[in-house]
């Protein structure tokens, strides 16, 4: 029982108690006094009636003017009886009322009962007693004036009950509300959002505690918000270069070693470097100040042109930057360093005596590895220089359908919902399983190879079938789980779903049909989302909430957006970008980080998911770094479902 109703029900108790007693008591007090007034007003009556009458006594032709003197005192009502009787105790003369009242119940009279005695006096005839008279008071008026003050007291003090129980139940919200506000910040903090209580109770004791309570908010608001700057602040040290704000040599070289370390996802795309061509002539003539500006006005251009098409872009060293467009076709990389050649060119001025900049690219797919990729994209780089459009693309590696084939692929697939699902676990430590993720695969039209994924969600997201697929994969999924349930299932939402926010309406939909097994569903968003499209992505959490199903942000670790969205989304997992993984037993600046953003993730009650986790060493140093759960080939491999 809650403390409110327990003063509650201790308050109206004491109150129901002092009102029937105040009842009781005057009803009592007026009682005993009406029995006094009548026994008063009896023997008065017998006193004076008795020496009214008591010259006719003994005469028999005197009889009919005393009984018209008793009449005329017995009429009025005031009496039960008047009784004459001679010296030998013969009834003379007798007026009897009856005795009880028809207004007041029955019931109040039984509990208030008056009891008038019988006033005696001896009546005179000279030096001579001729009789005696009997006055008994009717407790018919006693009655009736005590059940009028009974109801009279009851009113009175029911109303001062009503009043006091309003006040009570005043008394206690003002007590009760600030209690209430505690609770609830308390609750608040442990899901660590340290907003204060804005309503200061005036009442001393409770605004001690509400002041302490706020202050506790505030102290680990502050810590919570010097432990995410701190880890801002290395991030931007450790993988961000300080002129550009870009991410710097260690970043990419982290970001390849889990692009190709990820055999799931099958990569392909291209990797683009930028060269300043005459930052060395401006740095000599110009000075270090203008070369910083040469060095942000190509950042500037990159991270605009890059926008379009999701890019990553990194400055590596001086005048070298590298962009990286995963999911994309040589017709868009082709339209892209067209535009930049045309940004280039645009810019020149006189003191770029070599030229604005030059690019080369370089195709790669999950064949190629990571220093061929380089070499190939170094050497069209040398080539660009001499070029007049002044980029070049190195030789393809592999050929790719043509976009109306992939068109008539995506139909094939949405009309005959051909999906194959496999599925890796998420592990804890000791080998139990957290859930699975699970991945999607298509078939080619010969029903023999698989498509490669990272065309086809490319390819999905031009032609704007990605909303769809990532819906019959949903709906695929799901209805395997429902016919063999188990340990729960992670299903990927692709990026471009994102987009729309019909899109992520048909998923809810798709969803809400399998509302029975929600709480078991887990939904992967890349962190990428949270910088493109946030309000859609908190939507989405906030479906996922009402339907019980959770939430797990992957990726995260590769850009700074993340650390902020964190505590405003809360989502349920995140998932560490494979980067920090590989090899985490041999970097010192990967621990440090992972370390930092654990701390941050657990102090929003948000469990850690480190990838690819595919050595011992690595699994042992996350664990000492307190990382929740892992997955990788080191626990199993994705096998079919």
């Amino acid at each position: 029982m809650s403390l409110a109703k327990q003063f509650s029900l201790g308050f109206i108790t004491v109150l129901c108690l002092v009102f029937f007693s105040t009842v009781w008591i005057n009803v009592n007090s007026f009682r005993a006094y009406i029995d006094d007034q009548l026994t008063s007003h009896a023997q008065d009556t017998a006193t004076s009636l008795g020496l009214s009458i008591s010259p006719y006594i003994g005469n028999e032709a005197d009889l009919p003017l005393v009984e018209t003197m008793v009449n005329a005192i017995f009429d009025r009502g005031y009496y039960e009886s008047i009784v004459l009787k001679d010296l030998d105790g013969n009834v003379i003369l007798e007026k009897v009322n009856p005795p009880l009242p028809e207004t007041v119940p029955q019931w109040f009279m039984e509990l208030f009962p008056l009891t008038p005695p019988t006033a005696e006096t001896e009546i005179n005839s000279g030096w001579n007693i001729a009789g005696t008279m009997t006055v008994r008071s009717h407790p018919g008026m006693g009655y009736a004036q005590l059940w009028q003050n009974a109801k009279d007291t009851f009113w009175f003090t029911l109303a001062l009950f009503v009043i006091g129980t309003l006040l009570l139940f005043g008394l206690l919200r003002i007590i009760i509300t600030p209690i209430y506000s505690v609770v609830r910040a308390s609750e608040r903090i442990s899901a660590r959002d340290f907003s204060e209580i804005e309503s200061i109770p005036r009442t001393r004791e409770l605004n001690l505690m509400v002041r302490a309570i706020n202050k506790m908010a505030s102290i680990l608001n502050k810590q919570h918000k010097e432990l995410t700057a701190q880890a801002q602040s290395y991030y931007q040290t450790a993988y961000l270069d300080t002129l550009t704000q870009l991410g710097n040599k260690l970043a990419l070289d982290n970001r390849l070693s889990r692009l190709f370390a990820d055999k799931e996802m099958e990569p392909s795309g291209f990797l683009v470097i930028v060269r300043l061509s005459s930052l060395a002539h401006v740095n000599e003539s110009e000075g270090a100040q203008t070369a910083d500006i040469y060095i942000k006005t190509l950042s500037h251009l990159l991270a605009e042109q890059g926008k379009s098409v999701n890019a990553e872009v990194y400055r590596v060293r001086g005048g070298d930057f590298v962009m990286l467009l995963e999911n994309i076709n040589d017709e868009k990389c082709a339209a892209l360093l067209d535009t930049l050649s045309d940004e280039f060119n645009a810019q020149s001025l006189p003191i770029y005596a070599h030229g604005f900049a030059h690019i080369g690219a370089a195709k790669f797919s999950q064949l190629t590895s990571k220093v061929e990729l380089l070499e190939n994209a170094d050497a069209a780089l040398t080539t660009a220089k001499s070029q007049p459009k002044r980029w070049q693309l190195a030789s393809e590696i592999d050929t790719h359908l043509s976009q109306s084939a992939w068109r008539d692929e995506f139909n094939r697939i949405l009309s005959s919902k051909a999906v194959d699902v496999v599925r890796q676990p998420v592990k804890n430590f000791d080998g139990s399983t957290v859930y699975f993720e699970c991945f999607a695969r298509f078939k080619a039209h010969n029903g023999e190879n698989y498509l490669p994924m990272s065309q086809l969600i490319a390819e999905s997201e031009h032609l704007h079938c990605a909303g769809k697929l990532d819906c019959l994969i949903l709906e695929k999924i799901l209805t395997l789980y429902s016919q063999d349930p188990g340990d729960p299932v992670a299903v990927n939402i692709s990026r471009a779903s994102f987009a729309e926010r019909n899109t992520l309406d048909e998923l809810v939909t798709v969803l809400q049909k399998f509302a029975h097994i929600a709480q078991n569903i887990v939904i992967e968003v890349n962190e990428v989302c949270l910088q493109h499209a946030p309000d859609n992505v908190h939507y989405l959490a906030d479906k996922l909430r009402e339907l019980n199903a959770k939430l797990t942000v992957e990726r995260v670790g590769t850009s700074i957006a993340a650390f902020s969205q964190l505590r405003k989304l809360r989502p349920d997992f995140i998932k560490l970008d494979g980067s920090f993984t590989r090899n985490i037993h041999l970097s010192d600046d990967n621990q440090f980080f992972v370390r930092s953003l654990v701390n941050i993730a657990h102090g929003l009650n948000i469990h850690v998911i480190a990838e690819l986790v595919e050595e011992e060493i690595e699994a042992q140093t996350l664990q000492e770094l307190f990382v929740d759960h892992v997955q990788g080939y080191l626990y199993c491999k994705p096998c079919s479902w």
